[in-house]
């Protein structure tokens, strides 16, 4: 269930005036038009939309309660993880944020490739399909692409291979995908041959050095 109050920044006692101060600093930092469109600030900006619309309008806020006080008696946690597409949108790119201040040359590629297999799982897959917020899987898969660029072909493969099956019915981020890895495929081939054509070329120059000296 989600928790609105965590999403606004306040307090479960906060007041309607408070509610709607919180939900104008959020929409200062978080709001399209003030971050170019940027797909983390979309995300939060939706979410922080819907926490505000529910706890300012009386009968959504009391069936919010009503929702949440029987959520926290059957045992279970407020703001407990929801698979919705904008929720994992967010992971991604905070995952995508954390990528983009690693070292490549120390990255732990297999360590950062499985929590994103595991945050794109099969039965995450299939929840994201059935929502069939497309604009939304595009915009993960981009994400996604994004993380694994500086990664080594055998280390992106299984975070492709899950990209493949939410893309499903998007043919042209299907397409994407093929040729990202395609490209990473072809670069691989040429960091092993590119050490063995330089011996070769070594030897080459060798030889004609020998040979000018000799005959």
């Amino acid at each position: 269930m989600k928790d609105y109050y965590s999403i606004l920044e306040i307090e479960p006692s906060a007041s309607l005036p408070e509610i709607k101060q919180a939900y104008r600093k959020l929409v200062m930092l978080y709001h399209p038009d003030k971050n170019n469109d940027d797909p983390y600030a979309l995300a939060r900006f939706a979410e922080i939309k819907e926490a505000y619309e529910v706890l300012t309008n009386p009968q959504k806020k009391e069936l919010y309660l009503q929702e949440r006080w029987l959520y926290k008696a059957s045992g279970k946690k407020i703001g407990e993880e929801l698979i919705t597409a904008p929720a994992i949108l967010i992971k991604c790119l905070e995952l995508n944020k954390q990528v983009a201040t690693m070292d490549i040359h120390r990255m732990n590629y297999k360590a950062v490739a499985e929590r994103m297999t595991k945050l794109l799982n099969d039965d995450t897959i299939s929840i994201l399909i059935d929502q069939k917020e497309t604009d939304v899987h595009a915009s993960i898969i981009a994400s996604m692409l994004k993380s694994i660029q500086p990664f080594p072909y055998t280390a992106a493969k299984p975070v492709a291979n899950q990209l493949f099956k939410l893309a499903v019915h998007l043919p042209e981020w299907n397409k994407h995908i093929f040729q990202s890895m395609q490209k990473k495929q072809q670069q691989e081939k040429w960091r092993w041959l590119n050490p063995l054509l330089i011996v070769l070329l070594t030897i080459a120059i060798c030889f004609l050095i020998w040979y000018n000296a000799h005959f």
